[in-house]
């Protein structure tokens, strides 16, 4: 009887872990992380509304919550390195599906997103 409810309990846990997709702060965090130069580093929300600040003004205002994750390692000053737009939508595939996207981001070019102020990237990478 325990065994099966051992089992029962593993394959749940097994198609919820398959079925269970990264959030978009994830998958920025994975992005900024993956091409990082070094140290301490955090993606960092960017809204899209009027008077949006840049990535540099996200990234400076965020070293202090940046270096309480960290154990207040890092730098003083939090200073943006790249920029993303995630898109939000996504499609479902099945194990079938061969050379269909399945969701999609932009990269910005480097050295250039960090200071739009426009609705452009969604999620600036910072270093602390």
């Amino acid at each position: 009887m325990a065994t099966s409810i051992a089992v029962k309990i593993f394959t749940f846990s097994v198609l919820l872990a398959i079925t269970t997709a990264l959030t978009d702060d994830e998958l920025a965090q994975a992005a900024c992380a993956a091409i990082a130069p070094s140290g301490f580093v955090s993606a960092i929300r960017k809204p899209c509304n009027r008077n949006n600040p840049s990535c540099n003004t996200l990234c400076r205002d965020a070293a202090c919550s940046m270096r309480k994750l960290y154990g207040n390692q890092g730098s003083t000053s939090g200073t943006c390195f790249q920029t993303f737009h995630i898109y939000s939508r996504r499609t479902t595939l099945k194990n079938s599906d061969m050379g269909k996207a399945h969701m999609a981001m932009y990269m910005y070019k480097k050295g250039t997103g960090c200071d739009y102020t426009n609705c452009g990237p969604n999620f600036c990478c910072c270093k602390a």
